[in-house]
C-alpha cells in the first residue's frame, strides 16, 4: 500500500459491503467503541444515549467509558442510569504505563444500553484526551483481544463526550470500512450540533510547506487536482451543502472515528506526549506512511460543537506545541528545519506581541509553547494564567470601581461596543449613586459605529486603525493619563496602552467572570528575560533537528 501524502490514488468508492443492519442475519463485524470524558457527566449520558439508538447491532458491540478523574459523579451516573456492568479502576498516572486492577460488577446489568458490554474505566488522574483514548486502547487490548476472547474487536470506534449521533453512524461507518481491506481509518462529515444543516468540517489536509491542517490539498499534494474539481462540484468544503462518498484525506476528527483493529495493532496507539490536540492528526499521518488509506465518509455526520469555539490560550498551547512534534515524524530532516524555524519565530513574534499588548498571561504561555516544544515537555501544561473570579469582584479588588478611578476598555471586536455596554451599566448597578470611575474606550475603525459619538459614561473615546503608526500616535494621549485597569475581552488586544497597574481578561463564553494579572515594567522586564532565553533555545534547536520516531506503540 502506498503513502496517500505522498503518492497520488484515485478516489474510490466502497465495494458492495455486508449488512449490518440490525435484521441482518450475516453476523456484523465486532466494535470497541472508546469514549473519553472528564466532568461532562449529562454529556457523556446523552452519548450512550445516541449509541442505544444505532440501527447497527448493538449485541456485537462493547462500549469503554474512560472516565478522566471526574469530581461530578460520572462514573456513578453511568452505573446508576444506564447499568454499566463493571467498573475497572487504573490508578496509574501515566496513560502509557496502564495499571489496570480487577475490576469491580455493578451487579446491575445487562445496561440499559442495549449493548453487549458497557464498562467504566476510572482513571486516577486527568490523562488528557490522548491519555484517555490511549487508556481506551489498551483496555480493548486487555479485555476483548485475547486468545481466549469469543468477541475479539474488528473496529474500535472513537467517540467524543460532547457529540451526537444520527441512528445509522455506526452503519455508515462499518459499511465504508468493509468496502475495502486497505481502508484503516474511516471519519466522520462533521456538522454544527447547534445548525445542523451546515457542515462544518469535512476533508482535512496536510499543508507540508507551511506545516499546518488545511481544508483543502494545497498545491503539490497528489490529491490537489482531484479534490479542487470535488470542491468546486459540491460548492466547498463546508456550509449547506449536499455531500455524499468517500473522500481520501491526511487526517480525519476523532470525535467520531473508526479505526481498523488489525491496522491499530500494526500502527500503534496515540503520542503519550500530546494530552490534547493533534493527536489524531499524528495518528492518523502515521497511518497513511504505514501504507493504510484513510478516508472520510461524507455520509457518516457527528453533530459536534466547532472546534474554535471552544479555544482558549492554554488549549491554543496544545496545538501549536504539538503540531511541531507531528511533523518530526513527516518531514525530511532540511525542510523539517525550515519548517520547524519558522513556525517557532512565528510563536516568538506572537508573545512579544501578546507582552506588549496587556495579555501578559497570554504571552507567557505562547512563550511556553516554544520552550516546551524545543524541550519535549510533554504533558500536561502547568500554567493557565490567572484563577478566574466574579467579574463585579475583581473590579472591586483591585480599586477599578472607586470614584475617578480610569478604565480603559479595548475594543476591537465587531461587538465590543455592545459588551462595554452591557459592563458599564453592570458597574452601574453595582455602585449606584456614586460616580464611579472614568470610562475610556479604545476603538479599532473597523469596529461598527466606532464614530457615533460616545455616550452611557463614557469620557474618551479613542479610534485608531491597524497601522502601527496609527496606533502608536493614538498612544500619547492615554500615556498622560494615570489608568487603573485594562479591560480586554476575549484576549484580543493591538493597542500598546503601556499604563496601568491591571489587566482584567474576560471571556465573552463566561462573561460574569474575569482573570485579573498585574501589569507594570517590573513583570514585563522579568517576562522579557525569558523570552530572550526561550529565543536563543528556540534557533539552537531549529538548527539541529532530526526526525522523530517512537520506540514504543504509544507514538
Amino acid at each position: 500500500m502506498s503513502d496517500p501524502t505522498t503518492t497520488a490514488q484515485p478516489v474510490s468508492q466502497p465495494k458492495r459491503p455486508v449488512a449490518v443492519d440490525a435484521h441482518s442475519p450475516v453476523a456484523a463485524p465486532n466494535i470497541a467503541i472508546v469514549i473519553v470524558t472528564w466532568n461532562r457527566a449529562a454529556m457523556v449520558s446523552d452519548v450512550i444515549a445516541a449509541l442505544a439508538r444505532q440501527r447497527y447491532p448493538r449485541a456485537c458491540i462493547d462500549a469503554v467509558v474512560v472516565d478522566n478523574a471526574s469530581t461530578d459523579c460520572t462514573a456513578e451516573m453511568l452505573v446508576e442510569r444506564w447499568r454499566a456492568e463493571r467498573v475497572v479502576p487504573n490508578p496509574t498516572e501515566r496513560a502509557h504505563e496502564p495499571a489496570f486492577a480487577e475490576p469491580t460488577p455493578t451487579g446491575r446489568g445487562p445496561n440499559r444500553a442495549g449493548l453487549r458490554s458497557l464498562t467504566v474505566v476510572r482513571n486516577a488522574h486527568n490523562l488528557g484526551g490522548c491519555g484517555g483514548f490511549n487508556t481506551g486502547f489498551a483496555y480493548v487490548q486487555h479485555a476483548f483481544d485475547r486468545p481466549d476472547s469469543p468477541t475479539p474487536p474488528d473496529f474500535v470506534w472513537l467517540v467524543d463526550d460532547d457529540i451526537d449521533l444520527p441512528d445509522d453512524a455506526a452503519q455508515r461507518l462499518v459499511e465504508a470500512a468493509q468496502g475495502d481491506p486497505s481502508i484503516g481509518l474511516v471519519g466522520s462529515r462533521t456538522v454544527d450540533i447547534r445548525n445542523r444543516d451546515t457542515t462544518i468540517e469535512t476533508t482535512v489536509y496536510l499543508d507540508r510547506r507551511a506545516g499546518l491542517m488545511t481544508d483543502n490539498a494545497p498545491p503539490g499534494h497528489p490529491r490537489h487536482d482531484e479534490h479542487k474539481v470535488w470542491a468546486e462540484r459540491v460548492g466547498g468544503t463546508k456550509g449547506k451543502h449536499d455531500y455524499t462518498g468517500l473522500r481520501d484525506v491526511d487526517v480525519v476528527s476523532a470525535c467520531s472515528l473508526l479505526a481498523r483493529w488489525t491496522a491499530v495493532r500494526e500502527v500503534g496507539f496515540w503520542d503519550w506526549r500530546y494530552f490534547i490536540y493533534c493527536d489524531d492528526a499524528d495518528w492518523c499521518l502515521r497511518f497513511g506512511r504505514a501504507g493504510w488509506r484513510v478516508v472520510l465518509n461524507l455520509d457518516a455526520v457527528v453533530y459536534h460543537t466547532p472546534w474554535h469555539h471552544k479555544l482558549t490560550p492554554a488549549r491554543l498551547y496544545y496545538a501549536q506545541r504539538n503540531i511541531l512534534w507531528v511533523l518530526q515524524k513527516i518531514l525530511p530532516p532540511r525542510e523539517l528545519r525550515r519548517v520547524a524555524f519558522r513556525r517557532l519565530a512565528g510563536l516568538m513574534k506572537d508573545s512579544l506581541g501578546a507582552a506588549t499588548h496587556r495579555r501578559l498571561f497570554h504571552a507567557e504561555i505562547i512563550r511556553r509553547t516554544a520552550d516546551d516544544a524545543c524541550r519535549v515537555r510533554p504533558g500536561k501544561l502547568d500554567f493557565e494564567g490567572p484563577p478566574t473570579e466574579p467579574l463585579m469582584d475583581a473590579l472591586e479588588r483591585t480599586g477599578s470601581l472607586a470614584d475617578g478611578a480610569t478604565i480603559v476598555i479595548a475594543c476591537n471586536h465587531p461587538d465590543s461596543l455592545a459588551w462595554s455596554a452591557e459592563l458599564r451599566g453592570a458597574v452601574a448597578k453595582r455602585i449606584p449613586g456614586r460616580a464611579g470611575p472614568r470610562w475610556i474606550e479604545v476603538v479599532r475603525n473597523d469596529v461598527p459605529g466606532c464614530y457615533v459619538p460616545a455616550s452611557g459614561g463614557v469620557s474618551r473615546r479613542v479610534v485608531y486603525s491597524g497601522r502601527l503608526f496609527s496606533r502608536l500616535r493614538r498612544q500619547w494621549p492615554i500615556l498622560l493619563t494615570p489608568v487603573r485597569t485594562c479591560i480586554v475581552f476575549d484576549q484580543v488586544n493591538d493597542f500598546p496602552l503601556a499604563r496601568g497597574r491591571w489587566n482584567i481578561h474576560v471571556d465573552r463564553r463566561a462573561p460574569d467572570r474575569a482573570q485579573v494579572e498585574r501589569d507594570g515594567p517590573a513583570r514585563r522586564a522579568a517576562f522579557l528575560a525569558r523570552w530572550f532565553v526561550t529565543g536563543v533555545r528556540c534557533v539552537l534547536h531549529a538548527a539541529t533537528l532530526r526526525p522523530y520516531k517512537s520506540t514504543t506503540r504509544y507514538g
